[in-house]
């Protein structure tokens, strides 16, 4: 393949993701591999993201310049152990709703009007205020394989909370130094009965074992070009036929990116605001299923987006043996 002419149009942006034979670039349908030596393997993909935003932009679009190979086999982009998962919630206006209507509901699936009273949701929600940042996943030991989506035991259906949702959501990856370099989709999967009985049961809720799972592609923007309106979708399908189907857009969330980074920082160690191997943050979700839905084992949740990748994901009831 000849060498990419200085002529054509700007790359906007490259994906990359881990796998066996090492770090891997995606640009348009072709795959390139990472050639530098140093970055091999899990420590040397970890290394990638000690550089800024544009100098590993310009390391990625390097390696499109080398021949493409055979699509490879693909691993969770995060090391397991290594990088911590941080969840922002509240940020879009339907979940403020819904998380008000689970103040009324306490733990049961009726439906209820809303009838205006402050909640602790209204606080968090305002831009004046600090967002709601809590750990999603410790060090990404609760992350999910990328193709599977898991259910809380308690949480699946005919179970005594038996209510559960994924929660398609922007993902951005941000490195030591606090600078956002990439971004990809995830689902910030929820046992909802549970955490609508009281919020002092969101760590439960939220954080156990594949209660998270990522596209394993990260994207890696042009810094300097203009950036697109992310959009979002998400399709679930069960034996076959679409059960749920929504989309939003980034534009929609009540808060920007770099604020929601800002107050993720604030739970570094030692309080310098640095992590040692950086971040993943969840940025929240506009798609809020209705009261009455709930995933089901088996059911395979599309989460899409033009701009970050796509994601598809069996969903499974997990078992515990304590």
């Amino acid at each position: 393949m000849p060498p990419r002419s200085t002529l054509e149009s700007p790359i906007f942006s490259v994906k990359v993701a881990r796998s066996p034979l090492g770090p891997v670039v995606k640009l348009g349908a072709e795959h390139y591999l990472v050639s530098e030596p140093e970055f091999r393997g899990l420590a040397g993909f970890r290394k990638l993201f000690l550089r800024s935003q544009s100098e590993l932009f310009s390391m990625l679009t390097r390696a499109t310049r080398g021949t493409p190979i055979s699509p490879p086999r693909l691993l969770n982009t995060l090391e397991p152990t290594k990088t911590t998962i941080l969840g922002a919630g509240v940020t879009f206006s339907n979940s403020l709703r819904e998380r008000r209507l689970e103040t009324m509901r306490a733990g049961s699936l009726v439906d209820v009007t809303d009838d205006g009273r402050p909640t602790p949701y209204d606080v968090v929600y305002d831009p004046a205020n600090p967002p709601e940042v809590f750990f999603k996943a410790i060090q990404s030991g609760h992350l999910a394989k990328h193709n599977e989506l898991w259910i809380r035991p308690d949480g699946a259906p005919n179970a005594k909370m038996g209510s559960s949702v994924p929660e398609p959501e922007r993902v951005l990856l941000v490195n030591h130094l606090g600078e956002i370099i990439a971004e990809t989709i995830g689902s910030d999967t929820t046992a909802r009965q549970l955490e609508s009985l009281s919020p002092l049961y969101l760590p439960a809720a939220k954080t156990y074992p594949g209660c998270t799972t990522l596209c394993p592609w990260f994207t890696v923007f042009n810094s300097e070009l203009p950036r697109e309106i992310v959009k979002i979708s998400m399709e679930i399908i069960r034996k076959g036929k679409t059960v749920y189907l929504d989309s939003y857009t980034s534009d929609q969330m009540k808060r920007t990116p770099e604020s929601l980074v800002k107050h993720a920082r604030t739970l570094a160690e030692g309080g310098g605001g640095h992590f040692k191997h950086g971040f993943a943050l969840f940025t929240g979700t506009g798609i809020i299923p209705p009261i009455e839905f709930s995933l089901s084992s088996g059911d395979l949740v599309i989460i899409d987006s033009p701009q970050l990748g796509r994601l598809e994901a069996k969903t499974r009831v997990i078992k515990y043996t304590i």
